[in-house]
């Protein structure tokens, strides 16, 4: 009897690469990561976007009341993508923990625009940006 009980528990453990919202749902030692996919710690990677606008450190004046979109790209640009919004600008920075190391570059534009930049993360995971406005 016992061990009919535990059969449902255990089926519904998510596995290496099934979907999950956070660790605790992934095998031991796997993690969730930010595509909502378990995986081992090992296939992810903390990040770090920091920017300025118009050379200068982001502020409530020189963002002008402006949210940001930011978007992390991988191998494949057009379909390896994890975007986030609204980012507030005068942060200057955005963190991401447990992103795919796949993810090899960010971009940023303000909300509603196009164009902005895009920059590659260095080996300790930080990309500098810019913003023209």
């Amino acid at each position: 009897m016992r061990i009919a009980l535990l059969l449902p528990l255990l089926a519904a453990c998510p596995t290496q690469g099934d979907s999950c919202e956070v660790d605790n749902q992934c095998d031991s030692g796997d993690v969730c990561s930010r595509e909502h996919l378990c995986v081992p710690p090992s296939e992810v990677k903390s990040v770090k976007a920091q920017w300025t606008i118009n050379n200068e450190p982001a502020s409530a004046a020189a963002c002008m009341g402006r949210d940001l979109h930011i978007e992390f790209f991988g191998l494949d640009q057009q379909s390896d993508s994890l975007g986030f919004a609204p980012v507030p600008c005068p942060g200057g920075s955005f963190f991401v923990d447990k992103l795919p190391v796949r993810y090899d570059r960010v971009g940023l534009r303000f909300e509603g625009t196009s164009g902005g930049d895009t920059a590659l993360f260095d080996q300790d995971g930080i990309a500098q940006l810019n913003l023209s406005l």
